[in-house]
């Protein structure tokens, strides 16, 4: 593995080159340890953003946000009920954790016996460009609304969902 070789050579001796890989071996869990801390604490960080972010637009909006153990948001609006599920995201994960999103919300409709429920997938970016037909497969296709974030202040949804998602601006 390239982790497991000296950077900068002092004598390029097999020495060197084996006790970089022994260290590198002995510390390899500790490191991804770290990395993993570190993956979850910035995704539970924007998570929480997200949650905070739609309750307050729907506290706004003159409702009272919920949720459970499974369930991100929920709201009933004026407009009917709603299911939220909050994703933060990468360019690199935004379509898995988009897929994720659409079960779950399929899921907790079903649970909670809300089969008119309007499903929301809120994620922390935009999707990338390559990716942007997304948001036509999740809105048209999948009859789901879609927002995202993208300054950690501001919501934005594709313009065909204004009517159902207005109150999050």
């Amino acid at each position: 593995m390239i982790n497991e070789r000296p950077l900068f050579p002092k004598k390029y001796e097999l020495a060197e080159y084996q006790n970089i890989e022994t260290r590198a071996r002995e510390s390899k869990g500790y490191i991804n340890v770290l990395i993993d801390d570190a993956t979850r604490e910035r995704a539970e960080d924007s998570h929480r953003m997200l949650t905070n972010l739609v309750a307050e637009r729907v506290r706004k909006a003159g409702s009272i946000p919920k949720s459970n153990q499974f369930v991100d948001l929920s709201a009933a609006m004026p407009g009917g009920f709603y299911l939220f599920e909050m994703k933060s995201t990468t360019d690199k994960n935004v379509h898995g954790q988009i897929r994720r999103a659409i079960s779950q919300l399929y899921e907790y409709r079903y649970l909670q016996d809300l089969p008119e429920a309007k499903l929301v997938v809120v994620i922390e970016n935009p999707p990338p460009q390559e990716k942007r037909w997304i948001i036509d497969y999740v809105v048209k296709d999948r009859n789901i609304l879609i927002a995202w974030d993208g300054d950690r202040k501001t919501l934005k949804f594709p313009r065909e969902t204004a009517p159902d998602l207005g109150f999050l601006e």
